[in-house]
């Protein structure tokens, strides 16, 4: 039995969006969408407005890909997105993972996919969910 697509999201996102966001609500406004995981970016010279309109993104795309958006008990921290410098991967907990565990066929396992991007202006993320 091969592989199969149970959801796929997309997200994109004007980072100046989220400059504002961060210069405005500062350290209560990371707090409230992303965790201590997600908020320690890795190496020097990481603008912090791009590195977290990334993530932003992949939540969406996640939550999208889910079925739900940040509704119907999935909330903002219940989707992890982890960054390295060239890569980033997701974690999900809570009702995040209850809603995984429902889309998953019965004798399969989820697998998540992601990818990050970012130019001087924009961010977007693209997620799918497989089972195999």
């Amino acid at each position: 039995m091969g592989s199969v697509i149970i959801g796929a999201g997309t997200d994109l996102c004007y980072i100046e969006r989220i400059r504002r966001s961060l210069r405005r609500f500062g350290d209560a406004y990371l707090e409230q969408l992303f965790t201590k995981d997600e908020r320690a970016p890795h190496g020097s010279g990481v603008d912090l407005a791009t590195f977290y309109t990334r993530a932003f993104c992949g939540k969406e795309a996640c939550a999208k890909a889910l079925g739900t958006g940040l509704a119907n008990g999935v909330g903002w921290r219940d989707i992890e997105v982890l960054q390295t410098q060239n890569c980033a991967t997701l974690r999900l907990s809570n009702g995040a993972f209850e809603r995984l565990r429902q889309l998953t066929p019965t004798g399969r396992r989820a697998t998540l996919h992601v990818t990050c991007a970012s130019d001087q202006q924009m961010a977007q993320a693209f997620v799918v969910i497989s089972a195999f």
